[in-house]
Formats: structure tokens, C-alpha cells, sequence
């Protein structure tokens, strides 16, 4: 057994998504030092990751964090790489700070959104219609949005997909797959736009709704897939620091905090660090609560 699959059994509690992605750096990481991770110095991996990264901090923090795992799981020494580590964390967080400032001055505005999303369905683009309203509304990821168009749960069986059930009044929206899957559990959303429903009613059942076949979209082309979709060639991520800034505004912020924590499936306290871009780059009070 490789390094990597013992490493891998260790992860039971991981979706098949995050074990894939170990696996695809895995695979990086060793063809450059030609050697199993184990097996090389920390001094070897700093130098591979780095190459890896391109002079990217959040790449050289993410492909840093497989290393680490492994080599701490056998005991093996990782002074050098929880020294960089720690110096990427503060990297990282300054990156972060830069980009709130940045986009707070660049990002349309709430209603910018939800205009450009009821004239997509008044224009009866009804995928990109679907995608954005649900975004928009709901905050959520990429991989939420991925989902299969059934007419009964009776045909909601493989667990590791998404779906939309659709009923006479409603659709239910079913999220097996998403990337906190593990800290939040299956999600389960009826929505009850009569817009909302129309456009899914549309669509034929049976399908993926990013494809309109019955194959579905590769991961590795569902964020350019997605981008396309939105405004502007906008991200996810974007529509969500769109979201937070609105909501700064609110009178019901914490309620509002709490909504799109469970929801999106993201802890308050990275709400609060990775998404609000308001210009304070704080959350307002809410004495009237």
C-alpha cells in the first residue's frame, strides 16, 4: 500500500471530492521530488510546493497542508513546513484584507444582481435564471448548484448527487454533495417562486441542469462553467461578498449571519474573515435585536 492510500484510509470521515483533490496534489507534489513524501527532506518539499504554487500564496498554502498531514501522521519531523506554514497564514490573511479592499470598490451592488437575474427570466434564459437565483439568494457553492432534475425521490437514490424534485407547487432542492458536507449534513431547501418553478418546469427531467444531458458536468469545469453563467464572469465567491456587504446594511445582521452560515455550510467565524468586505471590514451591531 502507497504512502498516500494509507493516508487516505485515514480520512474516512472526507468526501470523495476532498480525497480526489489529495490525490491530484499527491500526484504533483511526488512526480517533482521523484520520491515519496516520507522519503524526502522538509527542505525538498518546501522547494516542490513553492515551484507548485507559481508565487501563489493561497496554492502554496493549499498544497502545503497535504505534506504536512502525511508526514504527521508517521511522526515524521515537520518543524520547516509548520515554519512556513504559519509564515503563509500571515501572508494569506494580509492577501485577504488587500482583496476585501479592492472589491469593495469593484463589486456591483445587491440590486445589480437581482435585476440582471429577472431579466434572464424574463428573457427565459432559464439555466442561467436558475444558477443565479439560487446564488444570489442562497449564498451557496459551485458543486450546490450541480444538481439532477427528478420527479420523485423515489429517483433520488445515489446519495452523492443533487437534486431537484420537482412537485406541483414547489421544488425541492436536495444537496448531497457540497464541500461541508461533513460538518453540516445533507442540506434540504423548498423553494416556492412561481418564477422559480416555472423555469425548472422547463427544463427536462432527467438531466443535469449545468448540461441539459443525462451526463454531467467534470468537476474540474464546473467553476468555468459557473463563471460564464453569472454576471459579469463573476465567482461564486463574488456573489457572496456581494451578499455579506448587503447584508452589513441590514438591521438583522446577525439573524442574516446565521441564515447563510447553515445554508452555504460555512462557520460564522469564517464569515465574518473571508466575506465581509464592508468598509470597516466589520460586522455592524445590532442593538435593536
Amino acid at each position: 500500500m502507497t504512502e498516500l492510500e494509507e493516508f487516505v484510509l485515514t480520512k474516512s470521515q472526507n468526501t470523495e471530492q476532498t480525497k480526489r483533490n489529495y490525490r491530484t496534489q499527491y500526484k504533483s507534489i511526488r512526480e517533482l521530488l521523484n520520491n515519496d513524501i516520507n522519503k524526502s527532506s522538509e527542505n525538498e518539499i518546501l522547494v516542490a510546493v513553492k515551484t507548485l504554487s507559481n508565487g501563489n500564496v493561497s496554492n502554496e498554502w493549499t498544497y502545503m497542508n497535504l505534506p504536512f498531514m502525511i508526514r504527521q501522521s508517521k511522526g515524521y519531523k515537520t518543524d520547516l513546513i509548520q515554519k512556513r506554514r504559519e509564515e503563509l497564514k500571515l501572508l494569506r490573511e494580509e492577501h485577504t484584507q488587500n482583496q476585501k479592499a479592492v472589491k469593495n470598490e469593484t463589486l456591483p451592488s445587491m440590486k445589480t444582481i437581482q435585476d440582471f437575474t429577472k431579466q434572464l427570466y424574463k428573457n427565459k434564459e432559464y439555466k442561467k435564471f436558475i444558477v443565479n437565483f439560487l446564488i444570489i439568494n442562497y449564498g451557496v457553492r459551485n458543486k450546490d448548484v450541480d444538481v439532477f432534475i427528478v420527479s420523485s425521490s423515489k429517483d433520488t437514490k445515489d446519495e452523492t448527487n443533487n437534486y431537484f424534485i420537482v412537485k406541483s407547487n414547489e421544488i425541492e432542492w436536495r444537496i448531497n454533495n457540497y464541500k461541508t458536507l461533513m460538518s453540516f449534513g445533507v442540506k434540504k431547501v423548498i423553494i416556492k417562486s412561481k418564477p422559480f418553478i416555472e423555469a425548472v418546469k422547463s427544463l427536462t427531467l432527467n438531466t443535469w441542469l449545468l448540461t441539459g444531458s443525462i451526463t454531467p458536468l467534470n468537476d474540474t469545469g464546473l467553476a468555468t462553467t459557473i463563471k460564464r453563467l453569472l454576471y459579469n464572469s463573476l465567482t461564486e465567491g463574488d456573489y457572496f461578498k456581494i451578499i455579506m456587504n448587503d447584508i452589513n446594511s441590514k438591521p438583522n445582521t446577525t439573524q442574516l449571519l446565521e441564515y447563510y452560515s447553515k445554508i452555504r455550510g460555512t462557520d460564522y467565524a469564517t464569515l465574518l474573515k473571508y466575506y465581509d468586505v464592508s468598509k470597516k471590514g466589520e460586522i455592524l451591531p445590532n442593538d435593536e435585536m
